[in-house]
């Protein structure tokens, strides 16, 4: 038989393979550095952090909107109200048996029988993605509920300060649509994605036919690896969707929600499901299991900040390098609270001017553009000079400075805006009081924009005017941290065309005689090559496994063993 033909039915053989077992054949679980991990069983971070039980309020929080009815999605009205969590769940397959509940009420007292009452859980810290990333939610919709609900687990934020001023989105969704789960085709979810996404966008969609026998009813792991290259969706460690055209680049908050949409979003939308005009209408229930995040692949540097734990103040200059520059009613203090390392803190109240004003302090680093940081901060807000109540808030942000000394551009910034960003102690929230008394860490994480010469962290308290009636309190700060985050090139071994996965275009490259990339036996291309490739086909970059060796499913066993021994065959054929 001819040795060409002969060699290209055992690549078409082998091809044939990868529809029969599905690509790839192995999926390995995501491996590095976990920065977050909650059970939502009611102890996460202290038990006194759960007021009421609801999950933990230094962790999370809703959206702003509230009885003022300002923040939509759809048809659905965010409230700020938190979810229960250690609720007991009569469901199979949960981790612990306890579960935070996330809930959509047909009834919304703020429009009744105009908009539903949904559910927003969002981190209250940003993530960037370093040189890799992993979010695992595990969740289910409990049985009954109707279609015309989405229920997801997504990363999202808007970028507010882009160069033409208007407001653009970096997103990753996996989201539960239950029309598909009413249908009369499999369950299946609806996967998209934007980087500087505008606000009409459709972003980058994908329905994705899940797994056999899929039940949205049911606990599963619901899964998002994001690298500076590309972005997976899985469920349950299987590979469903792999996107590397429109990757996002800014950082992202967590988010786990459940709302109604309307008719615009046509996938989803129900005209059955109706508001309710009477209370208490109808409530339907999302059950989170778990949210756990990790790094992959990502170095962090020491801490870049002079004077990080304030215990010099006349390190600073009058720019902010070297040290801390003070402003307003801020001050290095060691009395009325502990500080929580070292002898001084810094304290911060409202500079009393009339006008919405921030007092604080902020130091300058030399970054350049492109790179990645993370600010992190000790809070603490004594119940003896509260701002519980106020309209004072507290917040760490990073900012970017040019070399004229222009901000251009920056993460959290509220002084001035009445945005309500991400702040570490905010009177205006009902579950503050249970963060006070104790020292708790907030971090924020910004990419440097074209033009940087610093990165700039910023300590602020921030005094709202008007309507601030009760514009006491005071908060401190200690321990302060700035790291950059490098992503860290990893070699993905059997890769030989560097498409960042061990496929079948690698079999073929190798077949050919090379050249080979990501060779683990650079120099002749032999059998032990092939031997390689096949130990670790299905293995792909940015999820732990470019050292490791992957086992292949039993399904597909006998079908590769069928493989080899036409390679066998060919190869004597030819020789």
């Amino acid at each position: 038989m001819n040795s060409r033909i002969t060699c290209r039915r055992v690549v078409w053989f082998a091809v044939g393979l990868s529809f029969i077992c599905g690509m790839p054949w192995s999926t390995p679980t995501a491996s590095g550095q976990v920065i977050f991990d909650d059970e939502f069983d009611g102890t996460h971070g202290n038990v006194a952090f759960h007021p009421g039980g609801v999950v933990d309020v230094t962790s999370y929080r809703a959206p702003f909107g509230g009885t003022t009815g300002d923040d939509f999605v759809g048809r659905t009205n965010f409230g700020f109200t938190l979810p229960q969590d250690g609720v007991a769940t009569a469901a199979p397959g949960s981790t612990d048996g306890k579960v935070a509940v996330l809930n959509l009420n047909t009834y919304n007292p703020n429009a009744a029988g105009t908009t539903f009452l949904g559910t927003d859980l969002i981190s209250k810290r940003n993530y960037a993605v370093g040189g890799g990333f992993s979010m695992t939610t595990r969740m289910r919709l409990q049985a009954g509920t109707p279609a015309g609900i989405v229920a997801a687990p997504f990363l999202y934020d808007v970028q507010r300060e882009n160069p033409v001023g208007t407001p653009v989105r970096d997103e990753i969704d996996h989201e539960i649509l239950t029309n598909n789960a009413q249908s009369a085709a499999p369950d299946n979810t609806l996967t998209n994605v934007w980087n500087d996404g505008n606000f009409a966008s459709a972003g980058a969609p994908v329905a994705i036919s899940n797994p056999s026998g899929f039940d949205v009813t049911q606990f599963h792991d619901y899964r998002v690896d994001w690298s500076p290259t590309n972005v997976k969706w899985y469920i349950d460690n299987t590979l469903v969707r792999t996107e590397t055209s429109v990757v996002p680049n800014d950082p992202m908050r967590a988010h786990i929600n459940v709302w109604a949409p309307d008719s615009s979003f046509a996938a989803a939308y129900n005209a059955s499901l109706q508001p309710s005009a009477t209370s208490p209408g109808a409530t339907y229930k999302v059950e989170v299991d778990r949210m756990q995040i990790s790094r992959t692949n990502t170095t962090v540097s020491n801490n870049l900040l002079a004077d990080p734990s304030f215990e010099n103040f006349s390190s600073a200059g009058p720019d902010g390098t070297g040290g801390w520059q003070l402003f307003n009613n801020a001050s290095y203090a060691s009395g009325e609270v502990v500080p929580q390392d070292g002898f001084n803190a810094l304290k911060v109240f409202g500079p009393f001017q009339g006008s919405t004003n921030a007092s604080g302090a902020f130091q300058n680093v030399p970054a350049t553009a492109g790179q990645q940081f993370e600010g992190t901060v000790y809070a603490y807000s004594p119940s003896f000079d509260s701002i519980s109540g106020t309209q004072n808030y507290t917040n760490i942000t990073l900012s970017f400075v040019n070399a004229a000394g222009q901000v251009i551009g920056s993460v959290n910034f509220s002084p001035g805006t009445n945005e309500k960003n991400t702040p570490i102690f905010d009177g205006r929230d009902p579950n503050m009081v249970a963060a006070q008394d104790q020292w708790i860490p907030y971090s924020v994480d910004a990419v440097a924009p074209d033009g940087t010469a610093f990165v700039r962290e910023s300590l602020f308290f921030i005094q709202l005017y008007p309507g601030n009636t009760n514009k006491g309190g005071a908060v401190w700060f200690d321990n302060a941290s700035l790291v950059s985050l490098t992503g860290q090139a990893v070699a993905l071994l059997g890769d030989y065309n560097g498409n960042g996965v061990v496929d079948m275009a690698d079999y073929v490259l190798w077949r050919n005689g090379g050249p080979l990339q990501n060779d683990p036996t650079p120099g002749v291309v032999d059998s032990s090559d092939y031997t390689f490739w096949r130990a670790h086909f299905g293995n792909t970059s940015g999820s732990g496994a470019g050292l490791g060796s992957a086992a292949v499913p039993e399904p597909c066993s006998w079908l590769l063993a069928m493989f080899g021994a036409a390679f066998v065959a060919a190869k004597r054929r030819r020789s």
